[in-house]
C-alpha cells in the first residue's frame, strides 16, 4: 500500500486562538490524525508564519475555535484572504477532548486537535463568512 503525501493531500488545519498565541495542528481528514503542529504569535508577523506554514498544503480548511470570541479576527483574516473556515464552539472542542484517548489533557496542541476533532464531525459547526464591519471601506 503506498504512503499517503500529506502535503499534496486535503487537511484541516485546527487553530486553538489565545491572546497571544495561536496554535495550529494540521489533521489528516481520513485518519484523524495529526500530521504537525506549531504556535504562532497573535501579531502581523505571526499571521504572516501561519499563512506560510499553511500553504504547503494545497487543499486545506480550516477550524477556528470561537470565532465570535478570541478566534473573530484570525478567523476574519483567513475568510479575508479567501480560506474557508469553520466556527467550532468552545464547549464542542471541550467535549470532544474530554472522551478522546489523552483523557482530557488541557493543552494548547491537545485543544486545537479537539477543535479539528469537532470540525470533521461537523455537527454543530458554522461556515465562518465575512464580517462587513471589519471589512476596510472601499477607496473613494
Amino acid at each position: 500500500m503506498a504512503r499517503r503525501n500529506p502535503l499534496n493531500d486535503d487537511v484541516m488545519i485546527a487553530v486553538d486562538p489565545h491572546k497571544a498565541s495561536n496554535t495550529a495542528a494540521v489533521l489528516d481528514p481520513v485518519s484523524k490524525s495529526v500530521i504537525e503542529s506549531a504556535r504562532f504569535a497573535n501579531t502581523a508577523d505571526g499571521y504572516a508564519q501561519l499563512t506560510a506554514f499553511a500553504a504547503r498544503w494545497g487543499q486545506r480548511r480550516w477550524a477556528v475555535e470561537g470565532c465570535h470570541g478570541a478566534g473573530r479576527s484570525l478567523a476574519q483574516r483567513l475568510v479575508i484572504d479567501g480560506e474557508a473556515v469553520l466556527d467550532v464552539p468552545a464547549k464542542l472542542a471541550a467535549r470532544v477532548r474530554v472522551y478522546s484517548r489523552g483523557h482530557g489533557r488541557k493543552t494548547d496542541k491537545d485543544d486545537a486537535v479537539s477543535i479539528g476533532l469537532a470540525a470533521l464531525d461537523g455537527a454543530g459547526v458554522l461556515s465562518v463568512t465575512c464580517d462587513d464591519a471589519l471589512e476596510p471601506a472601499a477607496a473613494v
